[in-house]
């Protein structure tokens, strides 16, 4: 028999994510909570194998544990409103699919020898080093200098190199990131703000996207928001270089960003989706449920597109 440790980063995070739900909780708002949470994504993947979706019976696992059923459907319910799963019900019980794991690096339960924190042979002190010399010499001029004080940025920072593929891939990000980023970030947010406030909010996600993945953090988002010019300037004008393009979302991650399936309908995250045609919400959700996810036939009754007036 083998026993596997949750850490207690993911604890904590887990406890964040559930903490940004509000309303939308399923479960109780007990502190401890996040234990049994992030213990049971631990067990999911750890029955997950290369990616392949899982199969629970839910009664068994409840009993097992000896705990209510409904304890632990809130339990999924709130793991897949945060995204970090989708499942869906039936015959044979309930099908779990994990989020990619480039979604949610260094953030859910891991065994300590794959995690992408403990794996970064980049010392924390000499990686903050090379995120602050590139963020003062790059940085609006209306953001204040950085001058880290310890390495607290060390373990986003590492998330944030391991989701974007590399560090030769994430500092022109970064570089893109800081010269992308939308007028009240440039202008406004820095107002009696330090230079670490300013660099933290890098690795942090607008509030409606809190807890969904390391890919809405305003680095990444930003980065996707440059101008037409693809060489990149440093605060003073200089040009340092030329910006790397990101590589493209497929429609199956985009339709996973966009849509989870939740009370026996496909719902929605975010203001994207929200503004999407009923044709390409139909088109998006349909490719999840080729993939298994959701109720076959559900996208083509819910997203129903009115027929054309004849003339």
């Amino acid at each position: 028999m083998r026993f596997y440790a949750v850490c207690t980063e993911a604890i904590e995070h887990t406890h964040r994510a559930l903490q940004q739900l509000e309303q939308r909780r399923q479960g109780s708002s007990r502190p401890s909570r996040a234990l049994r949470v992030a213990q049971l994504y631990g067990h999911l993947q750890c029955r997950a194998r290369d990616g392949a979706a899982v199969q629970l019976g839910l009664r068994d696992l409840a009993a097992a544990w000896h705990l209510q059923p409904r304890e632990l459907r809130a339990d999924l319910k709130d793991l897949q409103a945060i995204g970090w799963l989708h499942y869906s019900s039936g015959p044979a019980g309930l099908r779990i699919q994990l989020t990619e794991p480039a979604q949610v690096a260094a953030v859910v339960p891991q065994l300590p020898e794959t995690s992408a924190v403990v794996a970064s042979s980049e010392p924390a002190q000499g990686l903050i080093d090379q995120f602050a010399a590139r963020y003062n010499h790059q940085r609006p001029v209306s953001w204040p200098a950085y001058s880290p004080r310890g390495s607290a940025l060390a373990a986003r920072l590492r998330r944030a190199i391991a989701h974007s593929g590399g560090p030769e891939t994430f500092w022109p990000v970064l570089t893109q990131a800081l010269v992308g980023m939308p007028e009240f970030w440039r202008s406004t947010y820095p107002q009696g703000r330090s230079g670490a406030d300013c660099a933290a909010v890098l690795f942090s996600a607008d509030r409606h996207a809190a807890g969904l993945g390391v890919e809405f953090w305003h680095v990444f988002c930003w980065s996707e928001a440059r101008g037409p010019d693809a060489a990149t300037r440093g605060q003073d004008g200089a040009r340092v270089g030329a910006a790397l393009p990101l590589p493209p979302e497929s429609d199956l991650l985009r339709a996973r960003r966009l849509f989870v399936w939740g009370d026996h309908a496909w719902r929605g995250q975010g203001m994207e989706a929200l503004k999407l045609p009923p044709g390409e919400k139909q088109r998006l959700a349909e490719l999840l449920e080729a993939a298994g996810e959701g109720v076959p036939g559900a996208a083509a009754a819910q997203f129903v597109q009115p027929m054309a007036a004849v003339a």
